[in-house]
């Protein structure tokens, strides 16, 4: 055990190095003794068989796939070992950044993490325009072809540096949604949380872009040559055309991932999104390979990651069953390989041909792999286009009707994926609060809590589940917990459960009526059916080996390919005598064959996997004949909800009454719901971080916001 612990701090001291070394380098670039020593190295790695494009590679993609492939290891070992230290600094430190310090804003809720980050990264930003623009500015030189003046030329050289910036945005867009990749599993992050890291990038890229484009165009209109500069394909320098055109596809992906357009029309939204591969190919060929290396990292992992998905993602499944509520919802159980293993909170991505052949929608799964060892569920409320069609097409479905529930019940799988370290691991009282469709991401904590074969030995002492909904019917959301409230157990034995219907009168004897009525129980599958593939996935080691695969055929490619295709004079490649975008297409060329490559080994790894483990796994009889969640009603709630009918939550009642009743000094507060009930929930906490009890002592109160993915 210590051997091991020795071997994880390692990696992480290998990780953060790498890290360090990556950002240093960003922050070195602009300045005078950076571009000096650079221009003197390239040199030196003309006279080697690396050449400067290797040189390239090395330095700037380096630290990021080498991070990449270390934090595959770094799981893979933790797992192995399986320990939760809730005292540990860097849960500390990740308590302490999740503190929300903004809470009205356009963007939501901001906590002290985010807002750090994200100062860190805008001064970044403002150092590196500042120590361009000031370099630019001390050696002003003519522009021949437009004949510029002083002024022009200063508008024109700060237009250029705007483009810089979204080139850094442009380099770590992509980290935050590799999801197969294990960058943000080691620092916790849950994914649809870096989905909105995401989509903060985005929106300075093509502001930047916007920006860029702006400035440069109103100088070649003054001089009358828009048109002209804008349609040109120049031999040595920038491809001006192939950036109008990367700027066109920007404009077009940010407007149509606009919320009140994307939630309306998701499958525009879905289909505009990827012209990313053109935004990208032409961004190569207007910035030059010189900046294309800056970004190569991430377009390379991301690549990765997406063939990896594509081929895990082919090997369909079956929906067993589906279990048909009155509010509108239905909990889809599909089978999985019982020796796979996946976190509390974990998201899972579902394609149902019979509804569309491209689209992927992400959900929290509800259920905990060490209670349900050979099967996951989701719930899925019906609210957008896809949703509301599933629902539809389950809930007519007639039992004779085989047909349909073949081509129906056919579904693709893409996860799971899910955070590294569980912050809800470090409190012994949690007070889980969800809204509407936000009760998902904690039936899976629950069920997690209440698993006698969970590998870990936390368990919480006092649990609150606050569950807010508009009306009555919406509390059969809850029918999939249900066993956890009606049969005792030794892993839950303070549980309290408060459910506020906010928008409806009525009877509480109505409302548990709708809480104790079984839902409508679909069998997906004929009699017939014995077997089913599992949902299954690939070991993390054989990703780390595709990973490094990947980069090493790459750098070989680019390293051959300059040597064969650039033109030498006196024994050196020499970029004068070959047009810019010959290096383009080389760079092009390489990356081609690298995932080509990576690509055909994961498809003879794959299917060698599936000739070696031809036995499916039988699907157990109670998947298709008995319903899920359903209780006793003789026997009764072990645990009673408190329901109130048109009232909403009071949280300064709900912790003061946990206080008095609790030995350990903190509780963590976890939220998931709308972005006004986050708002509300933070503010509390920000405004109460200690809570007083009656002997006199106080206890702290963190604060933690659980995303969960809009199902669209």
């Amino acid at each position: 055990m210590a051997q091991n612990s020795a071997y994880l701090l390692a990696l992480k001291f290998s990780m953060g190095l790498l890290v360090a070394a990556w950002i240093s380098f960003w922050i070195l670039k602009p300045t005078k003794t950076w571009k000096k020593a650079w221009h003197s190295a390239e040199d030196l790695a003309n006279d080697t068989f690396m050449r400067d494009s290797g040189l390239n590679v090395v330095v700037f993609c380096f630290p990021v796939v080498g991070f990449a492939i270390l934090s595959f290891i770094y799981v893979h070992s933790s797992e192995k070992e399986k320990i939760r230290n809730k005292t540990s600094l860097t849960t500390h430190f990740r308590v302490a950044f999740s503190k929300p310090v903004i809470l009205k804003s356009p963007i939501g809720v901001v906590s002290l993490g985010e807002l750090s980050g994200a100062m860190l990264f805008v001064a970044f930003l403002v150092w590196t325009y500042y120590s361009n623009v000031s370099s630019d500015f001390k050696k002003l030189a003519p522009y021949a072809p437009l004949k510029l003046s002083r002024q022009q030329l200063k508008v024109m050289h700060m237009g250029v540096r705007v483009g810089s910036l979204s080139e850094i945005c442009l380099a770590v867009l992509l980290f935050p949604i590799l999801r197969g990749m294990s960058l943000f599993r080691v620092f916790g992050i849950e994914f649809e949380a870096a989905v909105r890291y995401h989509t903060w990038i985005a929106n300075a890229l093509a502001l930047f872009c916007t920006l860029h484009g702006i400035i440069i165009m109103s100088i070649w209109g003054q001089k009358k040559r828009l048109l002209a500069e804008v349609t040109s394909w120049q031999k040595i320098g920038r491809v001006n055309v192939a950036g109008a055109i990367s700027l066109i596809t920007i404009i077009i992906i940010w407007i149509s991932s606009l919320p009140v357009i994307r939630r309306k029309y998701f499958r525009t939204f879905y289909i505009t999104h990827h012209l990313y591969i053109v935004f990208i190919s032409f961004f190569l060929l207007h910035a030059g390979d010189k900046h294309f290396y800056l970004v190569l990292s991430g377009v390379l992992l991301f690549a990765l990651d997406k063939i990896l998905r594509l081929i895990q993602s082919r090997r369909e499944t079956c929906i067993v069953s589906a279990h048909v509520l009155p509010c509108r919802a239905v909990e889809l159980i599909l089978p999985k390989d019982p020796g796979m293993k996946y976190s509390p909170m974990s998201t899972i991505f579902l394609k149902i041909p019979s509804i569309s052949r491209f689209e992927w929608h992400p959900f929290s799964i509800t259920s905990s792999c060490y209670k349900n060892e050979e099967h996951l569920s989701v719930l899925i409320k019906s609210q957008g286009q896809w949703t509301s069609e599933l629902y539809s097409k389950i809930s007519s479905i007639k039992d004779e009707e085989f047909g349909q529930l073949k081509s129906l019940s056919t579904v693709g799988v893409d996860g799971p994926y899910g955070p590294e370290h569980l912050l809800h691991h470090r409190y012994y009282n949690l007070v889980l609060i969800a809204g509407g469709s936000g009760i998902t991401p904690f039936m899976s904590i629950l069920n997690e809590i209440s698993s006698k074969d969970s590998t870990t030995n936390w368990h919480p002492t006092n649990i609150v589940l606050i569950y807010c909904v508009k009306q009555v019917q919406d509390i059969s959301m809850l029918t999939p917990i249900l066993p956890i409230l009606c049969q005792p157990t030794a892993e839950i034995t303070n549980f309290r459960l408060k459910i506020f219907v906010t928008q409806e009168q009525g009877s509480t004897i109505t409302a548990f009526e709708v809480l104790n009525k079984p839902p409508q129980v679909i069998k997906m599958l004929p009699s017939t059916t014995k077997r089913s593939v599992g949902i299954t996935q690939e070991g993390l080691i054989w990703r780390a080996i595709i990973v490094a695969l990947a980069f090493v055929i790459f750098l070989i490619s680019m390293v051959l390919l300059s040597d064969i295709f650039v033109h030498q004079v006196h024994g050196k490649p020499s970029r004068k005598s070959n047009p810019s975008w010959i290096n383009d297409l080389l760079l092009f060329a390489a990356f081609v064959i690298a995932m080509s490559c990576s690509a055909v080994a994961s498809i003879t790894f794959a299917q060698r996997k599936l000739r070696n483990d031809r036995r499916a796994m039988e699907i157990p009889k109670k998947f298709i004949e008995e319903p899920m969640g359903t209780t006793d009603k003789k026997s009764g709630f072990l645990f009673e909800p408190e329901i109130y009918l048109g009232k909403r939550p009071n949280l300064s009642d709900v912790l003061s009454d946990l206080t008095n009743k609790i030995r350990d000094e903190s509780i963590g507060v976890f939220v998931c719901g709308p972005e006004s009930m986050k708002v509300s929930v933070a503010s509390f906490c920000k405004n109460h971080t200690k809570i007083s009890c009656k002997n006199g002592l106080s206890r702290s109160v963190h604060f933690h916001s659980s995303y969960f993915s809009r199902q669209e």
